[in-house]
C-alpha cells in the first residue's frame, strides 16, 4: 500500500495544496501551526471515513468558506485507485471512488489502510475508556469494512433508546424492542472487538518484550457487561443485562450497558498498566500496539498500511526512537516534525517543507 498524492482545497488551512509522497520515509517539515498535522488528518480520512482528531466534518471546512475537497492516490495490491471527498458546510458530505460517487461507507472502508500515531495515543493506556473503544474501531474498519454497518446501527439504536429515556414516558414496550435489538446489534460489536484485541496481542506482545529487553510481559484484557463468547450467548446476555439496568435506565434517563460501556485494559506483568506502570512503560506499550496495528493488518489483508506519524520523535527516548527506525525499514512512512535532527536516522528520505499551510518544496535525501 502507497500512498502516491493529497491534493486539498479549503481543507483546514490550506486554501489549495497538491503534495506526492514516495515508498519509503516522507518527512513533513514546517513550523508549529503551519498545516503539518492536517495533511496526515486528510489522509487518515480515507482510512477511517473519519478524523482522527475526532472532530465533525464541518471543522474541515477552512474558515468563511462553503465546502472543502480532499482527494488521494494511492496503489494497492498493484492496482492505482483514486479517493475524494466533498464536504459541503450545509449538507452531508459525498464520496468518490476513482471518480464514482460511493453511497455506502462499508464499501469505501478497507481498500486504503493506514496506521495513525500522535502524541495523544501515548495516553491510550490511562485515559478514558472512549480512546480505547475509538481505536478497536477504526482499526476494525480498516480491516474487516462491515463492521461498521454493526457499529453504526448499534449508535443509531443508542441515540433512539436514550431520547426515549429522556421523555420519561416509561414506554416499556418500545424500550423492549430497542433492548432486544441493541442485544443483537451490539452482540456483533462486542465479538468483533475482542477477536481483534485478542490478534493484536498475539503481534503485540513479542513486540513489546523485544523493547522491554524480555523483562515485560504484554497483555490486553477486554471487559463486558454482558457473559458469553459467542454471538448467541453475548446477545442473550445483553438481553438479561439491559431487563438488569431497565429500572435504573428510566430513573436516570440515560442508556447505563450495552457496548458502548466496553473497555479494554493494557496490562504489564499482569498488572493494570494505567494504575502501576511508569510513564516509560505506557509508552512502550502504545508503541507496540501501534506497530501490532500495522503487522496484523499485514497478516489479514497481505500488505503493510501507510504509517502516519505525527510528531511523535520527541515524544520518545532515544532507544524508542531507534526501536521505531528500525521497525519501520521498508515500509512507507509519512512523519512530521519541527526538530530536522531527530530524522537522521531514517537516512534517505524525502522531505516536505510546509509554510503557512500552502507553500511545499519537495527534496529527495536527508532532511
Amino acid at each position: 500500500m502507497i500512498l502516491e498524492r493529497l491534493a486539498l482545497t479549503d481543507f483546514r488551512n490550506y486554501e489549495s495544496a497538491s503534495v506526492s509522497f514516495v515508498p519509503g520515509v516522507n518527512i513533513i517539515c514546517g513550523e508549529n501551526a503551519a498545516g503539518k498535522t492536517n495533511l496526515l488528518e486528510a489522509a487518515f480520512y480515507f482510512a477511517a471515513g473519519k478524523s482522527f482528531r475526532g472532530c465533525k466534518d464541518r471543522e474541515l471546512i477552512r474558515f468563511g468558506r462553503e465546502a472543502a475537497r480532499a482527494e488521494i492516490g494511492f496503489s494497492a495490491s498493484g492496482l492505482r485507485e483514486s479517493f475524494a471527498v466533498g464536504f459541503p458546510k450545509g449538507g452531508r458530505r459525498k464520496l468518490f471512488r476513482n471518480g464514482c460517487e460511493v453511497t455506502k461507507l462499508s464499501d469505501y472502508l478497507g481498500v486504503f489502510r493506514a496506521v495513525v500515531f500522535t502524541p495523544d495515543h501515548l495516553n491510550l493506556v490511562k485515559g478514558a475508556p472512549e480512546n480505547r473503544r475509538r481505536f478497536l474501531d477504526m482499526a476494525i474498519c480498516q480491516s474487516f469494512p462491515r463492521y461498521v454497518s454493526s457499529l453504526n446501527e448499534y449508535g443509531r439504536l443508542l441515540s433512539q433508546k436514550n431520547a426515549l429515556l429522556r421523555t420519561g414516558e416509561g414506554n416499556d414496550d418500545l424500550l423492549d424492542v430497542y433492548n432486544e435489538r441493541m442485544a443483537a446489534c451490539g452482540a456483533v460489536v462486542t465479538v468483533n472487538r475482542r477477536k481483534y484485541l485478542r490478534k493484536l496481542e498475539e503481534q503485540a506482545s513479542p513486540v513489546h518484550s523485544e523493547m522491554s529487553a524480555q523483562r515485560e510481559t504484554l497483555t490486553l484484557v477486554y471487559t463486558t457487561q454482558a457473559e458469553g463468547e459467542t454471538l448467541e450467548e453475548l446477545r442473550s446476555g445483553y438481553e438479561r443485562v439491559f431487563e438488569s439496568r431497565k429500572a435504573a435506565e428510566k430513573l436516570r434517563g440515560l442508556a447505563l450497558a450495552g457496548p458502548h460501556k466496553d473497555d479494554f485494559s493494557v496490562q504489564i506483568n499482569g498488572k493494570n498498566a494505567r494504575l502501576y506502570a511508569s510513564q516509560g512503560q505506557q509508552r512502550t506499550a502504545v508503541l507496540a500496539l501501534k506497530l501490532a496495528e500495522g503487522e496484523l493488518s499485514r497478516r489479514l489483508t497481505g500488505e503493510y498500511p501507510v504509517f502516519l506519524f505525527d510528531d511523535i520523535l520527541s515524544e520518545l527516548d532515544a532507544g524508542r526512537r531507534a526501536f521505531l527506525l528500525g521497525s519501520l525499514d521498508r515500509l512507507q512512512v509519512i512523519i512530521t516534525g519541527c526538530e530536522e535532527e531527530l530524522f537522521g536516522g531514517f537516512g534517505n528520505t524525502h522531505t516536505i517543507r510546509v509554510k503557512e499551510g500552502s507553500a511545499f518544496v519537495c527534496e529527495s535525501g536527508k532532511a
